[in-house]
């Protein structure tokens, strides 16, 4: 692990073109444009663009890759100043598309970043030593420019392009054009954005870099981000959203916002079978155990999601990554300690507050009832309506089970119970589970309803025995 807890692994996929994979939107476009030839000699003849950019492009477009790498290592400040011309003065959205593949060629690796950071420092130092001087060449200001553009590809790219260029050497983009670009970027976080792969991407390289995440965390981003992992996504787009809070989660103050992530989290672990996935959430939920300021609550929330049972699972894997051994051991010790913290009637209430519930001894043991039945009347009968809306929404039937047990446990053990049952209306919802295809659904429900009935449950059970 690195002092910022960026795992070796983890800091690889955001090298080049994994980071957004090789099936999305962008990638499978830009492979088709890269692969169609340009007509450079009349953009010339036109004086769309000036001689000495055309020498440079017609030369090295037509290059082999191979040999574009070999050229750039000679000639490469010179090769992004033309690309950079010929984004400002070309129009023609095909033409304009070729440009910025090379560009983010160009950029795909690492160590080009210092050409254009070179171009940059030289339009600063040109502004520095005169004021009046005509606008130099911009690193970073055509691509932002490009954002307004209609064709859905050019914008895209560009987006990639800027967010690689102001986050992966040391030239960072001012506040104003910042916060700009971070609403327009939020602005794109739509489900039915079929480049939401680039737009996260573009986010995930950009909050590696610290004073970019505040602006993140003060735009309506997290809550945008919510309502899509709320949905059903591609385990790659649920990466690439997890990989941005696990960023976020290394500043304590912001933590606690991210809190609204570990149920939704929990419910992709729980299905989860890429091991990267699994990975980021466990670094995740690790920063949340470690950075916050209150990890009970985060420990808690993990527990209601069901994540310790989870992490038992996983621990008995063998994984390729040890990182991700260390990180599922380190939850699952934290949750442990958490859960024996806490009393039979909190892990109740954290199993309740979870929406799934289990035939667990916390359920089918007559002790945990004679001692906790009362319980379920405190903070104006919280536990009934939780399992009153549960009765209600809940698809499971496994839990509807055990809620319609817990009703009729809930009136054994307590009879004055009955009046607040009738009262919440669970009775109501008892009932209608008897309509419920599954049998064992049924049977709860009637059994539960006779609990309801009686006022001598114990004599019935003898009679019965």
């Amino acid at each position: 692990m690195t002092s910022l807890g960026i795992s070796p692994g983890l800091n690889g996929d955001m090298d080049g073109e994994y980071i957004i994979g090789v099936t999305d939107t962008l990638t499978v476009r830009a492979s088709q444009i890269r692969s169609e030839a340009i007509m450079w000699q009349p953009l010339l003849r036109s004086a769309v663009i000036k001689e000495h950019d055309y020498n440079v492009i017609a030369a090295y477009d037509t290059m082999s890759k191979e040999q574009q790498v070999e050229r750039l290592k000679v000639d490469g400040l010179n090769i992004v100043k033309t690309l950079i011309n010929l984004t400002i003065s070309i129009c023609n959205e095909k033409i304009l598309q070729h440009v910025l593949v090379l560009v983010n060629d160009v950029l795909n690796d690492k160590e080009n970043i210092k050409l254009f950071e070179e171009i940059e420092e030289a339009n600063v130092a040109e502004k520095e030593a005169n004021a009046n001087a005509p606008k130099g060449l911009s690193s970073w200001e055509p691509f932002l420019d490009l954002l307004n553009r209609p064709d859905e590809f050019i914008v895209n790219q560009s987006c990639l392009i800027l967010a690689k260029v102001i986050s992966s050497g040391s030239f960072r983009l001012d506040s104003k054009n910042l916060n700009w670009y971070i609403n327009w970027q939020v602005s794109q976080l739509l489900q039915s954005n079929t480049y939401l792969h680039t737009i996260l991407a573009s986010q995930q390289l950009m909050l590696r870099v610290p004073e970019y995440r505040a602006p993140f965390y003060n735009s309506t981003c997290l809550d945008k981000m919510l309502n899509i992992l709320s949905t059903r996504i591609s385990f790659q787009l649920q990466y690439q959203m997890v990989f941005c809070f696990w960023l976020l989660s290394f500043r304590t103050t912001y933590c606690f916002k991210l809190l609204d992530f570990v149920k939704p989290t929990a419910e992709i672990l729980r299905q989860a079978v890429k091991e990267k996935v699994i990975r980021i959430i466990m670094q995740f939920y690790r920063n949340l155990l470690t950075n916050h300021t209150a990890p009970r609550k985060a420990a808690e929330l993990m527990i209601q999601g069901k994540v310790h049972v989870v992490v038992k699972q996983l621990i008995e894997k063998n994984w390729k990554d040890e990182d991700i051994k260390e990180d599922v051991e380190h939850v699952k010790k934290v949750l442990d300690e958490m859960l024996q913290d806490m009393s039979t009637f909190d892990s109740y209430l954290a199993e309740v507050k979870s929406g799934k519930l289990e035939w667990s001894p916390l359920h089918t043991n007559p002790a945990f009832w004679r001692e906790n039945a009362q319980k379920l009347n405190q903070n104006d009968h919280e536990v009934l309506r939780m399992i009153r809306i549960l009765l209600k929404d809940e698809q499971d039937p496994t839990t509807l089970a055990v809620c319609a047990h817990d009703v009729g446990e809930y009136v054994r053990h307590y009879p004055v119970g009955k009046y607040n049952v009738e009262k919440l209306g669970l009775k109501e919802r008892v009932v209608c589970l008897l309509e419920n295809d599954d049998p064992k659904v049924k049977s709860a429900a009637l059994l539960a309803l006779q609990k309801l009935m009686l006022n001598n449950w114990e004599f019935m059970a003898k009679t019965n025995a």
